[in-house]
């Protein structure tokens, strides 16, 4: 079988972390025996056409070369449309230049999956309707999330979402966004993000890294946020958790590691609030990111939305309980009380409460890690298992396709 990725993000090299789970996702199918090629946006001294890991890719330029900032970075097209206006300029010829591209290709492929409703989802429908090919279309949460602040995007969605043979929602609660479109439940599937298998052997040979080493020699216990920097994730909720922790005399080392558009302003509340046991530090390889939870007691992730995030996934299969905030996604992972903490979306003060109970008690800690590693890995979520979940979707699209079942 040969499948045709059409997205917005994909690593550059193998040290990118942009759209780090479709690549583990294509690099898993690879293993399956299915042919994966990727088509995707541009980026700056990226290669045109190049393979990783066994994946063909595609890189369309959309743009002069140099200056094709849409896509860049972690952050993703919405943040950086509100950080640089100016690149609104570049939306209509990147969903052009992808229509145009995988037209181009999708002829040789049995299959069309598009990650993300837009633009991958507009060229994926296109090619699909033009070519006679099925196509799949999962949302990884932005896109719907989004969808919902705006009744032109729910429009853009929902005719999307009906297009298409199957709609994959990575959380059920995703899933049911799709209900609420009239797309029909046999027509909707839920699989979620895989995690590689961990062994523990394996994770110091990264250690090298001087940024992790300045991580594992601050004194414990050591927490860890681990993610774009972008309004979304409410790092500031983090922080002001933080002051609350060292106003009732607890001081933990804190290391925040990423970037994106909210991190001057986030250096700048560290700073104000004189908090010296919070540290700063550039995105790491995923390859790295195991040794990172290993190291770290507990991981927090503060967002005010999420799909399903793939950090907490890698968390909780290195054994390390996580305290995140209450929202669908992230409430299908964490077990409250069980595998980690949920806490109300920017309520720093309950976030101080969970932070000092897990300090407190170090056995619970360690229960709780054991919980969230036999969770991930009994419940199906390893990168084998869900490219295996994929390929039965593709065959299911092929023989509906074949029937003639309308979409």
């Amino acid at each position: 079988m040969n499948v045709l990725f059409v997205t917005s993000a994909y690593p550059t090299h193998r040290d990118d972390a942009r759209g780090i789970f479709i690549h583990r996702l294509a690099r898993g199918l690879i293993y399956e025996g299915i042919r994966v090629t990727v088509v995707v946006p541009g980026a700056p001294g990226a290669a045109d056409r190049e393979q990783i890991d066994g994946v063909e890719i595609h890189r369309v330029q959309y743009w002069f070369k140099k200056n094709q900032r849409l896509t860049a970075d972690l952050s993703g097209i919405i943040p950086n449309l509100k950080q640089h206006p100016w690149l609104l300029a570049q939306v209509p010829s990147l969903v052009t230049a992808m229509i145009l591209r995988v037209i181009q290709l999708a002829a040789s492929y049995d299959v069309i999956h598009a990650h993300w409703l837009y633009p991958a989802g507009i060229a994926g429908v296109m090619a699909s309707k033009i070519k006679k090919i099925p196509l799949v279309l999962t949302s990884h949460g932005g896109d719907l999330n989004l969808a919902r602040r705006s009744r032109g995007l729910t429009f853009l969605a929902k005719q999307l979402s009906l297009a298409s043979n199957k709609c994959v929602g990575v959380s059920q609660d995703l899933c049911k966004q799709f209900t609420s479109f009239g797309v029909p439940c046999s027509n909707i599937a839920w699989i979620p993000y895989g995690v590689d298998e961990i062994g523990t052997t394996n994770i110091c040979r990264n250690l090298k890294s001087a940024q992790l080493e300045a991580f594992v020699n601050l004194e414990p216990p050591r927490l860890l946020y681990l993610g774009s920097l972008n309004y979304r994730k409410s790092v500031e909720t983090l922080l002001d958790a933080y002051c609350d922790l060292e106003r009732s005399g607890y001081s933990p080392a804190c290391a925040i590691v990423g970037s994106g558009p909210a991190k001057d302003k986030l250096i700048g509340m560290a700073l104000e609030n004189s908090s010296s046991r919070i540290r700063f530090f550039d995105p790491v390889s995923p390859l790295e990111v195991p040794a990172w939870m290993a190291a770290a007691h507990m991981l927090i992730l503060p967002s005010l939305s999420e799909g399903r995030p793939v950090v907490v996934l890698e968390a909780m299969a290195m054994g390390v309980p996580v305290v995140a905030t209450d929202i669908p996604g992230t409430r299908e992972l964490v077990r409250n009380g069980k595998t980690g903490f949920l806490f109300v979306p920017g309520d720093s003060k309950q976030l101080a409460g969970c932070i000092e109970k897990l300090i407190n008690d170090e056995a619970l800690r360690v229960q709780m890690g054991q919980s969230a590693k036999q969770y991930v890995a009994t419940d199906g979520l390893t990168t084998q298992q869900i490219a295996r979940r994929h390929i039965n979707l593709y065959e299911q699209a092929l023989v509906r396709d074949l029937r003639g079942v309308s979409r």
